[in-house]
C-alpha cells in the first residue's frame, strides 16, 4: 500500500446516513459503502460537555486509524451545497432546524436570540437573576407573586391621603 493510498484509507469524506441518538453514534455513507455505527467528535465530552448531533445529509470527514472504517470517528462541520454556511461575517451564529438563531456580533457587541412563532424561553435560576442596565419590554409582564421596585411592593403598598372615589391618591408610601 502506498503512502497516498494509506491516507485515502485513513481520511474519507462522506455524509451522515442515519443516527442512533441513544448510543451517540451515526452511520456514514461513503460512496456505495455504509459505515458501522461510529461516534462523532463533539465539542466537549468531559466535566463540561456539549450535545449537538450531526444532521442526516451533513458532509463529514471520517478519521479511520490504520484505515479501519469500523474504528473511525466522524469529524463534522463541513459546509456543502446541500447545507451552506449560515453567515458571511464575523457575527457568530447558531441556527436551528426550526429557524431559531442565537448570534453574537463582536463588532457591535450585540447578542441576539431570535425564536420562531410559538417558541418560548424558560430560565431556571434558583438563586435569582441579576440584571444591570435598562429593560425594555413590549407586551405584558405577569408576576405570580409580587413586583417590588425601590422597596415599594406593587401588591402591598399603601397610599396616603385617600379621599372620595373621584379623587386621586398620593404616591405610594
Amino acid at each position: 500500500m502506498s503512502d497516498a493510498a494509506g491516507l485515502d484509507e485513513m481520511l474519507r469524506f462522506g455524509t451522515i446516513a442515519s443516527l442512533d441518538l441513544a448510543a451517540a453514534r451515526c452511520v456514514v455513507e461513503i460512496g456505495d459503502v455504509l459505515s458501522t455505527p461510529i461516534p462523532w467528535i463533539e465539542q466537549r465530552a468531559g466535566k463540561t460537555s456539549t450535545w449537538s448531533p450531526p444532521s442526516v445529509g451533513e458532509q463529514v470527514i471520517l478519521l479511520c486509524p490504520g484505515g479501519d472504517l469500523a474504528a473511525g470517528v466522524v469529524m463534522r462541520g463541513i459546509y456543502s451545497d446541500a447545507m451552506p454556511a449560515p453567515g458571511n461575517s464575523l457575527r457568530e451564529l447558531i441556527r436551528y432546524k426550526d429557524g431559531a438563531e442565537i448570534s453574537y456580533d463582536p463588532e457591535t457587541h450585540a447578542l441576539e436570540v431570535n425564536l420562531p412563532d410559538g417558541a418560548n424561553v424558560t430560565i431556571v435560576a434558583q438563586g435569582g437573576i441579576g440584571m444591570i442596565g435598562d429593560l425594555y419590554v413590549s407586551g405584558t409582564i405577569h408576576a405570580s407573586d409580587d413586583v417590588v421596585t425601590n422597596g415599594i411592593s406593587l401588591k402591598n403598598h399603601k397610599h396616603a391621603g385617600v379621599q372620595a372615589v373621584a379623587a386621586q391618591t398620593s404616591a405610594p408610601l
